[in-house]
């Protein structure tokens, strides 16, 4: 607990003089928990309480009483740091830096700038980075073996790739798919709390699993499909795939999704007639838009213990009910850049 400090009697005669005249209702506060202060019956607490200001407002106030007297307590007017100047290229290049999350905390920021020959305090500095567009962020796992360049022509040649696919067919349906795991160990998510106050999850460490095939149609009429099964292989994802066909038999059904090893490739034995498949470029899980639906699914049933599988897939597919059902929802989570190059293919 703080001790309330003693002023001396020159600044109590300061006070009591300046209690005398008038002020408005600002000076007025300020000095009233000053005096209450320096009568030394009540606590930090109780003199917060008793003029409505914060407690941490009175022992501002006290500070600079103690400082500068009474004309510091009532002062009006603060001096703002000045920000010191960014020139124009180097916010860009500030904002690049930003755009690779190179800086993990605003001290390598200011080294960063004080290597172009421009010093700041640290305060100045957390200025820039916000006027630059900076904000704390985690970010996303990237393999260190990813070919960035691949991945972003994925992004711009998609459409040749999918007219060269779809050959002469006239009904063609383009789907993305994935899976993923799910199990009774249960996951833990971020939360809503109280300030101060560490919230508590309950958890069982019990390993059952299932894995959970999904698919989204990125255009036409954005159905989605579903698949539960106990683990993941070549045949049982051949049996997805024979799923998406049986849809629309007369229809050629195109599906993206990535290299594992259990997934065929195009023209594999055991892949549907009427599918086509092409992979994804290696480690670039961001390209497929049903990591999303992964993501959502674990919001769903995260910091929560089930009793068996069973219960867990029933909340499962509460979660995903509107998107089974097809149409915006779907829509509403396929990239938006996969969605024009699907469109520029051709009808589907």
């Amino acid at each position: 607990m703080r001790v309330l400090p003693k002023f001396g009697e020159e600044r109590v005669r300061e006070l009591e003089l300046a209690w005398k005249q008038k002020h408005d209702e600002r000076g007025r506060k300020r000095l009233q928990v000053i005096r209450l202060v320096a009568q030394h019956q009540l606590k930090a607490s109780q003199i917060a309480q008793a003029a409505g200001v914060g407690r941490r407002s009175v022992f501002n106030y006290i500070e600079s009483f103690i400082k500068g007297g009474v004309a510091a307590l009532l002062a009006t007017h603060y001096e703002r740091e000045k920000r010191g100047s960014v020139d124009t290229r180097t916010q860009e290049a500030l904002r690049e830096q930003l755009r690779q999350g190179t800086f993990k905390r605003a001290k390598e920021a200011r080294a960063w700038l004080e290597n172009r020959s421009i010093k700041l305090s640290l305060s100045s500095v957390y200025y820039w980075l916000g006027k630059a567009g900076g904000v704390l962020k985690v970010p996303r796992k990237t393999h260190v073996k990813k070919d960035a360049a691949k991945a972003h022509s994925f992004r711009e040649e998609l459409s040749g790739r999918l007219v060269e696919l779809a050959g002469s067919h006239e009904q063609v349906r383009v789907w993305v798919a994935d899976e993923h795991r799910y199990g009774l160990l249960p996951v833990l998510r971020r939360c809503w709390g109280l300030r101060g106050v560490r919230v508590h999850s309950p958890y069982l460490t019990r390993y059952q699993w299932g894995y959970l095939y999904e698919a989204l149609e990125v255009d036409g009429e954005n159905r989605s499909e579903f698949f539960f099964v106990p683990g993941v292989s070549k045949a049982i994802s051949n049996l997805f795939l024979k799923q998406l066909s049986d849809l629309e038999p007369e229809a050629l059904h195109i599906v993206i999704w990535d290299g594992a090893g259990f997934h065929a490739r195009d023209g594999e034995p055991g892949v549907p007639a009427n599918v086509r498949l092409l992979s994804l470029p290696a480690y670039s899980p961001e390209l497929n838009p049903v990591e999303g639906l992964g993501d959502r699914i674990k919001d769903a049933v995260g910091n929560r213990v089930f009793g068996s599988l069973r219960s867990l897939e029933d909340a499962i597919l509460e979660e995903i009910a509107l998107i089974r059902a097809g149409g915006k929802q779907v829509a509403s989570m396929i990239h938006g850049w996969m969605q024009n190059q699907a469109n520029a293919s051709g009808p589907t």
